[in-house]
């Protein structure tokens, strides 16, 4: 009999209130992705109730590949000129989540920080497939670069972030930027992502019966993608790409999580190319877990971790 993994006690009561939902409804393989999103914006709420304040909080809007698209600042420090900045994708497996997803975790890693954050909200799928989320991602990184005085950033004093399919376009965009040999990105800062549409480590299968699963997973492939073709492409599964000439990384990973080995695969390498890396993994946890800060002491932690790596990091 293979050994019981860990689960973090804290974590147990949301994969209760997770299975309760799974079992009371269809599954979303069966109903049109605008109920998914109404559903995921009903479980994302009571995750954001009670934020911290945080000294400058604003809504703005950013130039992407489609037009102007809403962001919003995050800043513990409030008004000033010349912050360090970290350029944030939100997870939802590129069709569910926009500025109000991760904004309880965002101001967490603010105040963890001293970072002036720019969460921004991209283009999803099924509407925008492949490769438009990504080119939305590259547009809004330029002009945030481009207009860094005017959103009080330092232009040189960048990074780069986000979660799950976040922490994919975010990969993406910077080695997008690599190759169109800009290199303003001071790091990256990557929260349990999706690297590798191919391959089947023993994550997949290990902790399938955790969150959504690898069935969940293969449907947002589907419909961020437009043909199974796409999968080996390196900008939608990054392990594919040379990672030579990035940025310095935060990898962290969730030690429940079906990906929990792309990024374990995506740390090797990293390191195999010579980029600086940093891995946390936490174990017991579920993807998703760092949305968790009300409940569960380990997502308050990891983002007290990735905050103060940002802070060195950009210093």
């Amino acid at each position: 009999m293979p050994e019981k993994p860990y689960i973090d006690p804290e974590i147990i009561p949301s994969l209760e209130r997770m299975q309760a939902r799974m079992a009371s409804r269809q599954p979303m393989t069966a109903v049109d992705p605008k109920i998914i999103r109404q559903r995921a914006n009903a479980e994302f709420a009571p995750l954001n109730q009670h934020p911290p304040n945080l000294a400058l909080i604003k809504d703005i809007q950013i130039e992407g590949a489609f037009g102007l698209r809403k962001a919003r600042l995050y800043d513990a420090l409030g008004e000033r000129e010349d912050a360090p900045g970290l350029i944030y994708f939100h997870g939802g497996g590129w069709i569910v989540g926009d500025l109000e997803s991760e904004d309880t975790k965002l101001r967490h890693l603010a105040i963890a920080s001293g970072v002036r954050i720019v969460s921004y909200d991209y283009v999803l799928a099924p509407e925008h497939k492949f490769p438009q989320p990504l080119d939305d991602c590259v547009a809004a990184a330029k002009s945030i670069h481009s207009n860094a005085h005017s959103l009080g950033l330092a232009s040189r004093q960048l990074a780069i972030g986000g979660s799950s399919a976040g922490a994919n376009l975010a990969l993406s965009t910077a080695l997008k930027l690599r190759d169109e040999k800009h290199s303003w990105l001071q790091y990256m800062l990557l929260f349990y992502g999706t690297y590798d549409m191919c391959g089947k480590p023993p994550s997949r299968r290990l902790f399938n019966s955790f969150g959504g699963g690898t069935e969940a997973m293969e449907f947002f492939f589907s419909l961020y993608l437009q043909g199974k073709s796409e999968r080996r492409n390196p900008l939608a599964s990054p392990l594919f790409a040379e990672m030579t000439g990035l940025p310095p990384a935060f990898i962290n990973a969730a030690g429940l999580d079906v990906l929990r080995d792309d990024s374990r695969n995506l740390v090797e390498k990293l390191l195999q190319a010579g980029i600086e890396t940093r891995y946390e993994e936490v174990p017991g946890v579920t993807h998703g877990f760092t949305l968790l800060t009300h409940e569960v002491r380990a997502a308050r932690k990891i983002i007290r971790t990735a905050g103060q790596a940002l802070h060195s990091a950009l210093a």
